[in-house]
């Protein structure tokens, strides 16, 4: 039997007994030993994506070529099931990210924990018929749930703009663990750009810099792409990370998710000036992808369980309504405030649809714009990437014996709250 090494961090006491409990007694002398050498193989806390009935997704930094497995179960002393990622036969392999899509064979339990672990093992070829393994390597045991249509009561947090800000991300990491989401948005601008200097999978999966502040390895985060995270040579690397909606390769950042009484849907605004901008070289086509999103959106807002959810919001970078005097990135005289193309495209479906909410960023400064005849929409737009403003949009929807409620509420880093609205819907 392998002898698998855990990775050595400072991890949260709950996560390290978890750990112990499934791994039972092991070499201290030979961990310690190997303490950097794991560190070094594992260089990211795990990412969890794409929750869907039967499945999910996890994606996981790694510093070689390495492949990946999942371990999970539905006991953290019994992780009976195990999915290895393959594409045609083929395990795959990488030396920057790998993603790891489990299918369960039946649907995963709706009211109870899953839990999980990531292994490692890096991979050497010699030749095509000489290759070698290394140890493998494991995260410790994290426990999740993931919330359903018939979940009485769900939290969703949303946050926009990090631009790479570690003072920010360090103080949104502990406000996420104290908040306590069911789903994590990450609702764009994960950067500045993703040139050749950066490490794309380190400012996606790592965005802490520190390997044990895993804001998604407890629940699933649904990236929703910002301009700037288009930016760059190595812009066309985030779908490694983020490995998009698995029902549409040319939708990947349009998800249609029924949690409890909420609806969620994401849209993908693109950048903020038109496609023949001549700053794009003609590597821009993104009014073709806003109206093949049209047409998904009105076919998905028709679905059933979207159709029937009490609430439904939708997030997308670049907002859809725009202050008086903005510029709307249809022309080539500015940059977009708000978005025209999408605004044309996708608000009347929305409104149509019932859509309570619209939630965005990139302006880096907060806002609310309430409802008005032609827009009878709300629209909470974030703040920005500095500490001073940074926020938090959270989503409060729940089941009570007289109907459903909605409280969504726009906070900074201290935990003042900014804007809030309530909506209530009753029985029957």
């Amino acid at each position: 039997m392998i002898d698998r090494r855990q990775f050595i961090g400072v991890i949260p006491a709950s996560v390290v007994a978890l750990t112990s409990n499934a791994m039972g007694a092991t070499d201290s002398d030979s961990r310690k030993s190997n303490a950097t050498e794991d560190h070094a193989l594992i260089c990211s806390p795990p990412v969890i994506q794409n929750p869907r009935a039967n499945g999910f997704g996890v994606s996981i930094a790694v510093s070689r070529l390495a492949t990946a497995w999942v371990e999970y179960g539905f006991s953290e002393n019994d992780l009976q099931y195990v999915t290895r990622a393959s594409h045609h036969g083929l395990i795959q392999a990488d030396d920057r990210v790998l993603h790891i899509r489990v299918h369960h064979h039946e649907a995963l339990p709706e009211d109870g924990p899953i839990f999980y672990r990531v292994v490692v093992q890096d991979l050497h070829y010699e030749n095509a018929y000489r290759l070698r393994r290394g140890q493998p390597v494991e995260t410790p045991v994290y426990q999740v749930r993931f919330p359903h249509a018939r979940t009485k009561k769900v939290r969703v947090v949303s946050i926009n703009d990090t631009h790479e800000n570690k003072e920010t991300l360090l103080q949104l990491h502990r406000n996420i663990a104290e908040i306590k989401p069911d789903v994590l948005i990450w609702n764009g601008d994960t950067c500045n750009d993703f040139n050749l200097n950066k490490s794309t999978e380190q400012i996606l999966l790592n965005p802490a810099q520190e390997i044990t502040q895993g804001w998604a390895s407890a629940r699933p985060i649904v990236f929703s792409n910002g301009n700037h995270d288009v930016r760059g040579q190595r812009a066309r690397e985030v779908p490694k990370s983020f490995a998009g909606c698995p029902e549409s390769v040319d939708l990947p950042y349009c998800q249609a998710l029924r949690i409890g009484p909420l609806a969620l849907i994401t849209l993908d605004t693109g950048e903020d000036k038109p496609d023949g901008h001549p700053v794009f070289a003609g590597t821009a086509a993104y009014e073709p992808y806003r109206e093949q999103q049209a047409v998904w959106l009105k076919t998905i807002v028709e679905q059933p369980d979207i159709q029937a959810a009490p609430f439904k919001i939708a997030a997308c970078h670049i907002p859809l309504r725009g202050l008086e005097g903005q510029p709307d990135g249809t022309t080539l005289d500015d940059y977009a405030r708000f978005s025209g193309f999408g605004a044309q495209l996708w608000l009347p479906t929305l409104i149509e649809a019932g859509f309570k909410a619209v939630l965005s960023g990139h302006t880096h400064s907060h806002r609310v714009d309430e409802p008005t005849e032609q827009a009878p929409i709300h629209q909470f737009v974030g703040g920005g990437p500095a500490p001073d403003k940074a926020t938090l949009t959270i989503i409060d929807a729940q089941k009570r014996d007289s109907g459903h409620e909605m409280h969504i509420r726009v906070i900074n880093l201290k935990g003042d709250v900014l804007h809030e609205h309530r909506w209530e819907a009753k029985l029957g």
